[in-house]
């Protein structure tokens, strides 16, 4: 970090005396997160279009920000404007001028000076970190005008105050596809963030065993996850992709804990004195396979920066004093190892702290750095020459679906600082060992965790707070203020946060079907429906226990807020489970039995993409509710899913509420996936894109009453 006075004297090549920045005590900031750290407000505006023209000295990388620019714009205007390279200046032109000052800190790389004026832009920079900062703050002024093409006058001079300003993602438990990845690099280059750590391996702590390597391994084929993984040529095109956009990939190959991957293929490398899932560092075939493992990896990411885990290193059945004496000398050698072995390839290597927790650790090389998510001994780790990532679990860590840690965005933005670490571990303002912080998703549930879409709403804000904190200029004074400034800054270029299965009026039914044959979504089986005895005019839905219906949606589930209503006769008395609804994230049981209890009623289940619903063996994500459709009898049955929690209601009235988050499964009516569907007649679907209150619950029953007159 910068102290104030070095921020001042690194900005003064812009040319721009502090006191005329602040002549104009009146003017309104200009609205960009993260909050720029000077500015000046002008008179009128440039309007960027079609005869807009950019000037610069040739150079690729300004060839690629200029062209990434014309993406992002046209994507906020929905349109391609032409926006054209020229030799010459002419009015309503965008002049680039890098002025590179020799030896030069990264923090300087990445300031910008920018003077808009209505006759022409003009950018200086340092590097064309610079620029692409610049570009950033133009387009979040463009986002906000009303015709996508305005922009206010400012003169601007901004500079971040942390080098390292990062975000995690964990890939290993989840696999998260290269447009996704493509999308959460957009989300981090909208908010000037730099430096994303993906978490490539590790095995999922709920449900049945699960373990995945995501990159493709030439020197261990077998080691290859394979429900999905990125080839090298898709990781070298990804870096790239986000070098292009100002950020830093860095790897993490996590061991010797974490491993259960490595394990999967290399058994012999296990002892039974540790748990599950943690390579023998006595053992000098670990090291001999990780050290081939790093040598296929290393060379692959050009990140000055590369992450080894060491987190989480623990015994299960050793109990001498001895015993984890070696261990822990062990683990620590290993740790100094592979800092000489990687180091040597030309990398710094990181580590997670908490590697000093083991009796009588031995030290390890200054020079790594340590990523803290442990912060009790912040203080120590800087005496002792270690730069640091602020990474404290408590503050920064988002487990979706889980009910441990979760970030408090209030807190982040009002009173938390990237400089504390926790009582009595401050470390002082301008800790020039201190990088930034790093904000995390872990999957911790593995492949049943969260919707794509679901996880980027989990860091929607947190994202943009952690941005602004770490740029270093705190410009709302309270948490609601921030958030009002990032309305008019949601609509991220090359980000789509919209979901599929959306209402535009937001009010009326995504699906409201009385199961006559016109009425049906693009379903298959249409045989299945058939008029109701005794009311020629109704049609219900009768399924078999091998029978199902694919609706062939937009989108084969529908993320919280949802509702979805539907009147059943169950007519089926046994207490076998049976599926009613299903899709890759979800699954509603019409009977859902728990083995170990043997409790039965209505059901509601995370999926594992089909292939068994959370909750064999592992109640963590699976929920039977108190309730019970009776057999040969209707019921009319609504489900509510909003933000931690999930309702349902029977016959208009509210049953059982639990802090849990499902998606609403609609990619069939019954099980597609060798489970049994439910034996029943369906009736009045309807689903919504909100949560309905109980007087609309309610309604829905009332407006069921011909079903009921039996």
């Amino acid at each position: 970090m910068i102290s104030k006075k070095k921020t001042i004297i690194y900005i003064t090549f812009f040319f721009l005396m502090q006191s005329a920045l602040h002549a104009q005590v009146n003017n309104i900031a200009p609205n960009v997160i993260p909050a720029v750290h000077e500015w000046q407000a002008g008179s009128g505006s440039f309007i960027i279009n079609a005869s807009t023209a950019f000037k610069f000295k040739p150079s690729v990388l300004t060839q690629k920000t200029v062209a990434i620019f014309r993406e992002d714009l046209n994507a906020l205007q929905s349109t391609k404007h032409a926006i054209r390279v020229k030799s010459d200046v002419r009015k309503n032109s965008i002049i680039i001028k890098i002025m590179p000052k020799g030896q030069v800190t990264q923090l300087q790389k990445e300031s910008y000076n920018l003077e808009i004026k209505p006759e022409q832009i003009t950018i200086k920079a340092m590097d064309e970190a610079g620029v692409f900062y610049a570009i950033r703050t133009l387009l979040q002024l463009i986002e906000q005008s009303a015709d996508k093409q305005t922009i206010p006058c400012y003169t601007i001079s901004d500079i971040p105050a942390y080098p390292f300003r990062g975000f995690m993602l964990d890939v290993g438990r989840k696999f998260f596809p290269i447009s996704q990845l493509k999308e959460y690099i957009c989300r981090m280059s909208w908010y000037k963030m730099n430096q994303l750590q993906l978490h490539l391996n590790d095995q999922a702590f709920h449900g049945e065993h699960y373990a995945a390597f995501r990159i493709e391994s030439k020197t261990y084929p077998q080691l290859t996850a394979k429900d999905g993984f990125y080839s090298q040529q898709e990781i070298k095109d990804l870096i790239q992709y986000a070098a292009d956009r100002g950020i830093n990939i860095i790897p993490e190959i996590d061991a010797p804990a974490h491993a259960m991957s490595i394990l999967d293929i290399a058994p012999e490398l296990k002892n039974d004195d540790l748990q599950d899932g943690q390579l023998d560092v006595l053992n000098p075939k670990t090291t001999y396979m990780m050290e081939k493992i790093y040598d296929e990896f290393v060379p692959l990411f050009p990140s000055p920066y590369f992450h080894i885990g060491t987190d989480e290193y623990r015994f299960k059945k050793a109990s001498t004093t001895e015993d984890r004496k070696a261990f822990a000398a062990g683990f620590c050698n290993y740790i100094n190892h592979f800092n000489k072995y990687i180091g040597g390839k030309g990398k710094k290597v990181m580590i997670w702290s908490g590697y000093n927790q083991m009796i009588g650790f031995t030290p390890i090389d200054s020079n790594i750095v340590i990523d803290m998510w442990l912060g009790k001994d912040a203080k120590e780790q800087i005496k002792a020459g270690h730069q640091l990532v602020q990474s404290t679990d408590e503050w920064l860590y988002v487990v979706p679906g889980a009910n441990y840690y979760g970030v408090d965005n209030k807190f982040l933005y009002e009173k938390w600082a990237p400089n504390d670490f926790g009582p009595d571990q401050q470390l002082n303002t301008g800790e020039s060992n201190l990088l930034g912080a790093k904000l995390h998703v872990w999957n911790d549930l593995g492949p049943m965790g969260f919707t794509y879409h679901e996880t980027a709403e989990e860091i929607a804000i947190a994202l943009p707070v952690m941005a602004e904190k770490l740029w270093g200029n705190k410009m709302s004074p309270t948490f609601d203020d921030f958030i009002k400034r990032t309305v008019s800054l949601k609509n991220i270029p090359q980000v789509n946060d919209t979901r599929l299965l959306e209402n535009p009026k937001n009010s009326d039914a995504i699906v409201d079907v009385f199961f006559k044959k016109s009425n049906l979504p693009d379903a298959v089986n249409k045989q299945l429906i058939k008029p109701l005895n005794g009311y020629e005019s109704m049609h219900v839905l009768a399924l078999g226990k091998h029978d199902f219906v694919k609706l062939n949606l937009k989108a084969d589930e529908l993320e919280q807020p949802w509702t979805l209503s539907f009147c059943v006769k169950n007519m089926d008395s046994s207490d076998t489970t049976t599926v009613l609804f299903e899709s890759p994230y979800g699954t509603i049981f019409l009977n859902l039995k728990d083995k170990k209890s043997q409790k039965t009623g209505i059901g509601i289940a995370r999926t594992v993409g089909y292939k068994e619903y959370a909750g064999d063996g592992e109640d963590f994500y699976c929920q039977i509710f108190n309730s019970s459709a009776p057999a040969n009898k209707w019921t009319q049955i609504t489900l509510t899913g909003g933000h931690n929690s999930c309702t349902l209601y029977i016959n208009g009235n509210e049953t059982d509420t639990v802090e849990k988050q499902f998606v609403c499964p609609l990619k069939t009516i019954g099980s597609n996936s060798g489970h049994l569907s439910a034996s029943v007649l369906l009736a009045n679907l309807k689903v919504f894109s909100r949560i309905l209150n109980k007087e609309e619950i309610r309604a829905l029953f009332l407006n069921s009453a011909p079903f009921f007159k039996d």
